[in-house]
């Protein structure tokens, strides 16, 4: 069979097609520092890049959820030590009241149970920190009835992996000692000269400074839990994206060593094209 110049022709166009949709690909993969642009390039390897990224985002939002329960537990912290030393002072009142000076440390003692109601209807982010789920209604009215529910703040550090902060103000002041009642009595005492009244309330304070104390330990290592988690949750994000970029980025060295292959090729190819397809005066004729 006679070979014509309109077949070779055609086959040099085959095989320059090639060689320019080779050096297109891979100038592309330069550019954009990705292996795979399009489904065509690579469908297993895009599979596993949309898996990878949807883990990277898991990821992401689980530290942050992380984030914000750390803050959580800060703020929760930062009141409640602050309770706590108010509880003090209250507790200093009834261990040594002046008999001359009561009604000034009556007056001190009401000073402190509007503080400590005043910081238990304290909001973190918008929402009422001790009012369980109800975090749109002060948790306590003024006379320190408790209008919450028994719901804790959730938040979910990792699959499968929840962290609940008590948030029952109920059972945080008013648990085995109403810290309203016992300031109240202790408020009452000093007023009517009490005196068995006011050392009646020592016990009952530092009841109160330990059912703090214990909602502040309980919180204390949830806040170690967090941390750990966080921890374990980066070292798996660095190596999911380290697992993307081995998936999905460019080779740039061996890329380039590509590229300059395929360019090769294609000169080569036009090169025989010019010696080969060569038209002479006979093929005007044939």
């Amino acid at each position: 069979m006679r070979i014509s110049n309109a077949m070779m022709a055609e086959n040099i166009k085959g095989y320059l097609l090639k060689h320019t949709e080779s050096l297109l690909k891979t100038q592309e993969q330069i550019a954009s520092g990705k292996r795979i642009n399009r489904a065509s390039d690579d469908p297993i390897g895009l599979g596993l890049a949309m898996g990878y990224r949807k883990s990277i985002s898991s990821i992401q939002q689980f530290n942050e959820n992380i984030t914000n329960a750390e803050l959580h537990i800060n703020t929760v912290e930062d009141i409640l030590g602050t309770v706590t030393d108010l509880l003090q002072e209250a507790k200093d009142i009834a261990a040594d009241p002046d008999r001359d000076m009561r009604s000034m440390l009556a007056n001190q003692v009401v000073g402190i149970r509007d503080q400590v109601l005043q910081l238990a209807n304290s909001q973190i982010n918008g929402n009422y920190a001790f009012a369980g789920d109800l975090t749109d209604t002060p948790p306590f009215n003024a006379a320190g009835v408790y209008s919450g529910d028994t719901g804790t703040k959730d938040y979910i550090i990792g699959d499968g992996l929840q962290i609940n902060i008590g948030s029952d103000g109920s059972q945080i002041f008013q648990g085995g000692s109403d810290i309203f009642a016992v300031l109240n009595d202790l408020e009452t005492a000093l007023n009517t000269d009490d005196t068995a009244g006011i050392a009646a309330q020592l016990p009952l304070l530092e009841d109160a400074i330990q059912q703090l104390n214990t909602t502040r330990a309980v919180n204390a290592g949830q806040y170690k839990r967090l941390e750990a988690t966080q921890n374990f949750n980066e070292r798996f994000l660095v190596n999911v994206q380290d697992l993307l970029s081995r998936t999905e980025d460019t080779d740039i060295a061996a890329a380039a060593i590509d590229l300059n292959t395929q360019q090769t090729a294609y000169q080569s190819t036009l090169a025989t094209a010019a010696k080969i397809i060569q038209p002479t005066l006979m093929d005007f004729l044939s």
